[in-house]
């Protein structure tokens, strides 16, 4: 009896610890978790780039270009994380990004694109990656402006 007992409570805990992993998975998977993920992603390495392209810390290429290569990274995900359907709940994008999906998702490529060469620009020294990083926020600036809610 003591080892039925043992057997059934078991099962039971692998039950519920199933039932919490599947919990956490499909939290995971909502498109407005990973894409705020994403986004957070970019904006640390923009606090990374920010600074040096106004002077405000040294000039460092390998940061910079590790920074640029995770924008571009991020940004070409993006469009994947934005299905119909999650315009509501907690989410700071706006309606905007679904009625003009293809802009949107244009923005994003430019980005990753822009991004990738600020990488590539960043090894050719400060001048380089100054003039590649103005555009990479430029791109940041102009979609926030269409795309995300004020903050």
């Amino acid at each position: 009896m003591t080892m039925k007992r043992t057997i059934l409570a078991a099962a039971g805990l692998a039950a519920a610890c199933l039932a919490c992993l599947a919990t956490v998975s499909v939290a995971e998977e909502d498109p407005r978790h990973v894409r705020e993920e994403l986004m957070e992603g970019v904006g640390k390495a923009a606090k990374v780039v920010g600074p040096m392209l106004q002077g405000k810390a040294p000039f460092d290429a390998a940061a910079a270009a590790e920074a640029f290569t995770l924008i571009s990274k991020n940004a070409a995900d993006f469009p994947n994380h934005f299905p119909a359907g999650t315009d509501t709940g907690k989410t700071e994008a706006l309606p905007a990004i679904w009625e003009n999906k293809a802009d949107f998702d244009a923005r994003a490529k430019k980005l990753a694109d822009d991004a990738a060469a600020a990488a590539t620009a960043s090894a050719a020294g400060e001048d380089a990656f100054k003039a590649a990083a103005g555009t990479v926020m430029s791109n940041c600036k102009g979609c926030h402006e269409k795309y995300r809610k004020p903050s």
